[in-house]
């Protein structure tokens, strides 16, 4: 019984090594075309924006009431509290795992490292440095014109729901 046991992880082996074997080369090429630093600095990005709409609902919060001291600082730890909490879940190897068991069934080994092997090139390079380039620039274009369709939706969002409030007419009253 142990000498089939033993029999059976030999075989299992290379099948273990070629595993690792292609999860190395997709990191590589993560490596290489600034994926992992990519997702990491999208994961932040998210994070400051969650962080920012905390802000903004503590200021909404505030100009409509008119607080003490003592309420004032329980508020801004309430809002330090959050942005405690705001935790990323994901660690830089965490992102690579994901990706290799997403990405890496998509191509044998020989294309990862054909893939490899252009995004070390120098065109390679230059390619990425590129896209980095233009992703930069058409993201900020982009949120340019998303800017004034979010702004005229979240005023016409915020009318209608006073409209609605107003009409309905069921403020709560106190006990």
């Amino acid at each position: 019984m142990r000498q089939r046991l033993i029999i059976l992880l030999a075989a299992l082996m290379p099948f273990t090594a070629l595993a690792d074997s292609k999860a190395d080369k997709v990191k590589t090429l993560m490596d290489a075309t600034g994926l992992t630093e990519t997702w990491t600095t999208q994961f932040q990005a998210v994070k400051a924006q969650t962080e920012k709409v905390g802000q903004q609902t503590l200021d909404q919060v505030l100009a409509q009431l008119n607080p003490n001291e003592e309420f004032k600082k329980r508020l801004a730890n309430a809002y330090a509290n959050y942005t405690k909490k705001l935790v990323i879940p994901w660690s830089d190897q965490k992102i690579v795992d994901v990706w290799v068991g997403y990405y890496g069934p998509n191509f044998t080994e020989e294309e990862l490292d054909k893939l490899i092997e252009f995004h070390t090139s120098d065109l390679g390079k230059k390619d990425i440095a590129a896209k980095k380039q233009a992703m930069g620039k058409f993201i900020e274009e982009y949120q340019q014109a998303w800017q004034p369709v979010l702004t005229k939706a979240n005023k016409e969002y915020v009318e209608e729901l006073k409209t609605v409030a107003a009409e309905c007419n069921c403020k709560k009253t106190a006990p």
